[in-house]
This record gives C-alpha cells, structure tokens and sequence, in this order.
C-alpha cells in the first residue's frame, strides 16, 4: 500500500471547490421549494415553480454548467420521458378511438394546423425551410409529463381531461412521426438521398416492432406477478428503462416506441390492469429534474437568434390548437365550455420537444443550431406559461378536484 501523500488526503482543502452533483442538489433544493411555495402562495401548479428554478439556474450557473453536466442531464430527461410516455400510451384506450372518431380526426386536424401553420409563419419571418418545418413538428406535441403532472397533483377527472390525455399522447406520436420524415427530407437536401429513403423507415418500423415485442414481453411478465403487490410496479420500472436503452443502442425513436409499447402492454387484456399508482411517485422526482434541466442549456445568445421567432411559435401554436379543438370538438360530443379548455390545455410543451430538437441537431448541427435557439427559447416561454393556462382551463371546465393550496 502507498503511503499517504501529506494530509490534504484527510480532511478538507480551502477554498473549496464543489462539483457537479452539489449544484444539482442544490437545485433540486431550491426546485422543491419553490414549487411548493408557487403552490401555497399563489395557487400555481408545482412544475412552474421547478421551471423557474432551471431558467435561473442555467442563466446564473453559466460558469459551472457545461457541455458534460448538459450531457449527463440528458440521461434524466430521457428517464423521465420514458416513463410519462409509456404511462400515457396505457391510458389511451383505442376502443374508445374507434366508437368516437371524431376525437381522433380533431387530433389529427389540429396537429396538421399546428404544423402548417407554425411552418408557415416562421418561414414567412426568415427561417429556412428546414428550420421552420422541423420546428412546426416539434410544436405538435403536447408534453406528456406536464399533462400527467397536472393530472395527479390537481386530481382532474372529467371528459375534457380524458380526451386531453388521449390527445397527448397522440400529439406526441404524430411530433415524433413528422420529426422522423422530416428528418429524411433533410437528409435528401444534404445529399445522402440512401439515408433519405432508409432511414424514416427504419426508425417508424423498427419502432413499430420493438414497441410490440416489449408491449408482449412486458405483459406477460407482469400478469405473473401479483396485481396488488407494492414492488410489481418495479416491473414497469425496469422494462421501461430496458426499453429506453434499447432504443438508444439500435438507433430507433424513443417516442414512438415507449408511446407504442405502452398502447401494445394495455390492449392484451380484454380488461387491462388498473394502472399502477406508485408508478408515478416513482417518476415524480424525474420530472423535476428533467423540468429543472431543461432550463441549463439556454444562453443569452439563444435569446438573440431564436427569441423572436420562438415567441412567435408559441402564440401560433396556441392559437391553432383552440382553433383547431374548438372547431370540430363538438362532433365529439364536448360543449363549447369543454372545446375551449381542451385546446387550451393541450399547450404545454416539455422535455419531448427538447428530445426531438436534440436528436436534430445531433444529426445536422448546422440546422440544428438555430432550430435549437428557437425551440429552448419557445421551452423557457412554455413552462412557465402553459401550465398556468393548463390549469385554468381544467378549472374553467370544472373538473378540478384540487384547490391546487394548502394541504
């Protein structure tokens, strides 16, 4: 054995110096309060709060925040997505799809505005085609961690909140749908016409497919265990994380399968298991860090590239999404209360765009870059806005069950 090398081995050195996961518990400190307090003060949902926290965390803590802890934050996000993603994809009920189509037809009118819409608009403002196309895909989808965060700590239960969860998580299907061709038509304008054809669909059938056998595997696992012991949701746990890194070892779309594989897990039963309520105290802490993260990467330079145009996504993109809810909602049977709230409450943006515009930008930096700018500045813009209109359209609805104050 060496000897010790003076007694700086033994007790602490001056000045110190914290690393990365001081920060991050730091900020985690500051999150949890401050959405609690956002809670107890000013009836503000919790994930403002934990927003708050990441935009200042990121803009004071330039110094400390860097390319790596950005990296390391992006295993969380990912954690985090996967299990909001597969836990909606068990909510949406495809029989109830099939007996009201006229849901499924505004979900895909309204995402089709959207896209159109915030294409065309950034377009007309200077945006490349690119940019401006990709980013119309990426402002389809509607956050599944937000909705389901607001859906648990506000208790909502009601038609409106029903249709919002299945409408999420198709959102959030044709988002990463559109990104992936999309991403093909980017590869024809850089010249790799062979990526083009081969690569969207690989990721859209490869997807199909691993999201099935996971959805089989994972069910017949689980009906063997017991439906009412407190550790089978650990189960859930580990397929969801296995399947995430399976996504990632075969290069395939993260979205798409989690979403898909939760649909495939709910559907072998002609009565699917009641969904288990650890699972999303089991995810709670991973929504905030992935809330709280998202606010690390923005810079002021973002602000100065994409600012602009990103507060122009967020206004086109509200604006279609009621237009488009409030104009065919009523076939579904929903009042025109209800079509309001509903598009109201399918705003909020999160850490899926984050994935979709990353994954972009890790492909081809060059429109990734500005695509970036613009879509950080329009996630700072969202969390701290959406989920204040979220909450008051399911209020505005009446399908609040919690006075979002005190205990």
């Amino acid at each position: 054995m060496s000897p010790m090398n003076g007694l700086s081995q033994l007790f602490p050195t001056f000045p110190f110096v914290p690393g990365g996961l001081f920060w991050v518990g730091l900020a985690l400190i500051g999150a949890g309060l401050a959405g609690e307090l956002g809670r107890r003060w000013l009836g503000f949902p919790r994930i403002v709060g934990y927003a708050v926290v990441g935009l200042f965390a990121g803009t004071l803590g330039r110094s400390i925040v860097d390319d790596n802890m950005i990296a390391q934050t992006r295993v969380l996000i990912d954690m985090a997505l996967a299990l909001a993603l597969f836990e909606l994809g068990h909510r949406l009920s495809l029989s109830w799809l099939r007996a009201n189509r006229w849901l499924l037809f505004t979900s895909a009118a309204e995402s089709l505005l959207t896209w159109g819409l915030v294409a065309w608009v950034l377009q007309w403002m200077g945006a490349s085609p690119g940019v401006a196309i990709l980013a119309g895909g990426i402002a389809v989808s509607t956050s599944p961690t937000i909705v389901l965060q607001l859906k648990n700590e506000l208790r909502a239960e009601g038609q409106v909140t029903e249709r919002l969860m299945a409408m999420a998580a198709l959102n959030s299907i044709y988002a990463a749908t559109i990104v992936q061709v999309a991403t093909g038509w980017l590869h024809s304008e850089y010249g790799n016409l062979g990526a083009a054809l081969l690569h969207p669909l690989y990721l859209l059938v490869g997807s199909c497919l691993l999201a099935w056998i996971v959805g089989k595997f994972g069910h017949t696992v689980y009906t063997r265990m017991s439906a009412d012991d407190h550790y089978s949701f650990l189960v859930l746990v580990g397929l969801v994380l296995f399947t995430l890194a399976l996504t990632r070892l075969l290069k395939l779309s993260m979205p798409l399968t989690l979403l898909l594989a939760g649909i495939v897990f709910k559907h072998q039963d002609r009565q699917p298991h009641v969904w288990p309520t650890h699972f999303g105290s089991a995810g709670s802490l991973l929504i905030i860090v992935m809330v709280v993260s998202l606010g690390l990467p923005l810079t002021a330079h973002d602000w100065v590239v994409g600012g602009m145009l990103a507060l122009v996504l967020v206004v086109m993109r509200h604006v279609a999404k009621l237009v488009g809810v409030v104009s065919l909602g009523s076939f579904s049977g929903l009042s025109l209360r209800q079509c309001m709230a509903l598009g109201l409450a399918l705003t909020p943006m999160s850490g899926l765009a984050y994935l979709l515009m990353s994954d972009i930008a890790r492909l081809y930096p060059s429109t990734g870059g500005p695509l970036a700018s613009i879509i950080l500045c329009a996630l700072a813009i969202e969390q701290l806005v959406s989920p204040l209109i979220a909450t008051w359209a399911l209020r505005f609805a009446g399908e609040v069950r919690s006075n979002g104050g005190g205990r």
